[in-house]
């Protein structure tokens, strides 16, 4: 079967020739490309590796290879393989080679395009692919388009360095997305903008965050930069998971990353999710920074997600948390005592708040009130 060229709406994929050597060898060779594509440190892809990789990529009844074009420029590649005709399942992959067209929405279209070829044309049932654990901006996109992480395989690629987690994703054609699904997302007010949370916020975070106020009752505090890039990172392993959504929170007035924030204990089947781990700095406590976040938080859960219920929790030891959750109109429900052991082996008592789908509308109205002040 021949390979055909596929449409996008911006993009063109085109088959893949041995004439794309150097293309493929550019590429693989960018340090940025070799870290999120492969896992692998800066280096060279030579010839004989790019050569090896078309051939195994254009395999008649097995696999196929295309450039992906935009505005008739190269810019990254896609290809199935290992297609398993019982199963009428393949593997996929998808690399936008030029960084500086990262974000733009390129590696999304061609993967509709892709998707459209093999599920429509040629017949399949399953499409998989895999994903370096760290590449949050990829797997967000896959989940966009519908695939589910089916899970991780922990130390699953090996490096120069180590080893690196494996992220294993899926789309099964027909199968119905969850009702209840929040994704990474950029929620907007006047003062404040929620944007996903990523690895590079981290000095931000450290810069705004490494005050003595804040981690006591957070514990354990992180230490140094690197403490806070693996906080990140567990935040964004729990998003990958689909159990929690870190944000990071960015005043608008000065382009000033001041805090952060995160829906956690996601449950789709019960439509219901938490409001915690949020943070903010000196400069933005006791301003409209927290009042705002809770309401693009709170208004995205209930009129956008269709959320049945939201809750808070906090350290029963911790009083102006209470007084602060309180006083967005959350109803006080109770106590988890001995909820969890912190890190210092206290027994913590949690104290939980809840705002129900039927309590939203007189929330809603009390915090605008309070921003319109």
């Amino acid at each position: 079967m021949s390979v055909p060229a596929l449409l996008g709406s911006k993009v063109t994929l085109r088959p893949m020739t041995l004439d794309d050597l150097p293309l493929l060898m550019k590429w693989g060779s960018d340090p940025a490309f070799r870290r999120y594509q492969w896992g692998q440190k800066p280096g060279k892809f030579e010839g004989g590796s790019a050569r090896a990789w078309i051939e195994r990529m254009s395999r008649p009844g097995d696999s196929a290879c295309w450039i992906i074009e935009h505005e008739r420029r190269p810019i990254g590649f896609a290809n199935y393989r290992d297609f398993h005709p019982k199963g009428r399942s393949a593997e996929i992959g998808i690399g936008i080679g030029e960084p500086d067209l990262w974000g733009k929405h390129l590696g999304r279209d061609a993967l509709d395009a892709l998707l459209r070829y093999l599920f429509d044309e040629l017949g399949l049932h399953r499409i998989g692919l895999s994903v370096v654990g760290f590449n949050d901006r990829a797997i967000s996109m896959y989940k966009a388009v519908g695939f589910e992480v089916e899970g991780i395989e922990r130390d699953g690629v090996g490096t120069e360095d180590g080893y690196i987690d494996d992220v294993k994703m899926g789309i099964v054609k027909g199968r119905p997305r969850p009702d209840f699904d929040p994704r990474p997302v950029t929620l907007e007010g006047d003062f404040v903008r929620l944007t996903p949370l990523r690895m590079e916020h981290a000095q931000a975070l450290f810069e705004a965050a490494d005050e003595d106020e804040i981690w006591r009752w957070m514990i354990p505090r992180p230490k140094g930069l690197e403490g806070y890039e693996r906080y990140i990172r567990w935040a964004l392993d729990q998003q990958i998971l689909g159990a929690q959504l870190p944000f990071a929170v960015i005043r608008k007035s000065d382009g000033v990353l001041v805090g952060t924030t995160r829906y956690a204990h996601i449950d789709p089947l019960n439509r219901t999710i938490e409001i915690g781990y949020t943070l903010y700095g000196k400069g933005a406590r006791r301003t409209p920074v927290n009042t705002e976040s809770k309401l693009l938080l709170l208004g995205h859960a209930f009129d956008t997600l269709g959320a049945n219920r939201v809750w808070l929790q906090t350290d029963k030891r911790n009083e102006p948390s209470q007084n602060a959750i309180a006083r967005l109109g959350a109803i006080r429900e109770g106590e988890l005592r001995n909820e969890r052991i912190l890190a210092d082996g206290h027994l913590r008592t949690s104290v939980i708040f809840a705002i129900t789908k039927e309590d939203w509308p007189k929330v809603r109205e009390r915090l605008l009130g309070f921003l319109a002040r």
